[in-house]
């Protein structure tokens, strides 16, 4: 390693460091002296065949476009997926982990879209029933 002078936030790291490694080889007990925190892990996206995506897609009863529109896809994405010709993303892998772990959730979340009139707003009247619109509005 290089000798190269380092700035004085690199020193106290290197301090730090220096201090943190005579602590452990002291045997001090690392959480009466430093803030130390547990992290799990999330692991790895699923790998999803052909068969799986049509049975996540199934386990909340959607059709493939309606299955698009939750997972932000078209449907020709959806139908890619379950013949086999493309494998999902790793991003839609892990919503698929996430609607296969709690699929009520999301079948209320389709639901709930039904009952709401679907995710777009509702479409203006065109033509001549549009002036009766405007003068209703």
């Amino acid at each position: 390693m290089s000798e190269r002078k380092l700035s004085s936030r690199g020193a106290r790291i290197v301090k730090a460091l220096n201090q943190f490694a005579d602590d452990l080889a002291a045997g001090t007990p690392i959480d009466t002296k430093y803030t130390a925190r547990q992290v799990r892990v999330i692991p790895k996206p699923s790998l999803y065949s052909p068969v799986r995506v049509r049975a996540v897609r199934e386990l909340i009863g959607a059709s493939q476009e309606v299955f698009a529109q939750l997972l932000a896809v078209s449907p020709m994405t959806i139908r890619s997926w379950e013949q086999g010709s493309r494998q999902p993303s790793p991003i839609a892998r892990r919503f698929l982990d996430e609607i296969e772990m709690a699929p009520r959730h999301f079948r209320g979340r389709i639901l709930s879209a039904v009952a709401d009139g679907g995710p777009s707003s509702p479409k203006r009247p065109s033509g001549k029933h549009a002036k009766n619109h405007a003068r209703q509005g």
